[in-house]
């Protein structure tokens, strides 16, 4: 991966996994809108699609900026986008109602379980040129961006989705995480940000 001097964002970005510690920390909001930016969400769009992914979030390429880029609409081996968007410092607001929904994450690979989100709310973001937007998401009515959004939201705020699952559902994928920390210790001789719980 290679960051300029003079800007916070890789040229050819890479997926990381965890335990790196750059998913354990809340990102810093972005506050200048140039074509810098603008190359990197690209970039980001390229990864997800690489990984065959619906959703990215900046600290999942070792970017603590606050971006995520996702394309909901996109089916697995389709190589054509769908509905990509960039959402630039997003904050939910209006929350209301509960749903549960089975998740993945590219950043913990053969991972998937049910996790509680909001099923209504308004979400605010910024595009790729500093233009805000507001948009009112429904779960319960077929609105699977709003689980996206909220996943991709988590990793701003150095929260993974493996926090938010119940102890019996921790003793189900402990093994793999610690496959994960391992992997992860082999390559970087370091332990990273584990999961203590």
């Amino acid at each position: 991966m290679t960051v300029t001097a003079s800007s916070p964002y890789p040229l050819y970005p890479e997926l990381v996994q965890y335990p790196h510690p750059t998913l354990r920390k809340r990102a810093a909001p972005v506050t200048v809108f140039d074509d810098r930016l603008r190359a990197f969400c690209q970039q980001m769009f390229l990864v997800m699609q690489r990984h065959q992914g619906v959703g990215l979030a900046a600290p999942q390429v070792a970017v603590g900026r606050r971006i995520f880029v996702t394309d909901h609409l996109r089916k697995r081996d389709d190589p054509e986008p769908k509905d990509r968007r960039v959402w630039i410092n997003p904050r939910i607001e209006r929350c209301e109602g509960q749903t549960s929904y089975e998740e993945g994450c590219l950043s913990f690979p053969g991972l998937y379980a049910k996790v509680q989100r909001h099923n209504r709310f308004t979400i605010y973001a910024s595009d790729e040129w500093g233009v805000e937007r507001a948009l009112d998401l429904d779960v319960e009515a077929g609105d699977f961006l709003g689980i996206v959004v909220q996943h991709e939201l988590d990793h701003l705020d150095g929260k993974v989705f493996v926090e938010l699952l119940t102890a019996a559902q921790l003793t189900l994928v402990r093994k793999r995480l610690r496959e994960l920390e391992a992997d992860y210790k082999t390559a970087t001789g370091k332990a990273g940000a584990v999961l203590r719980r």
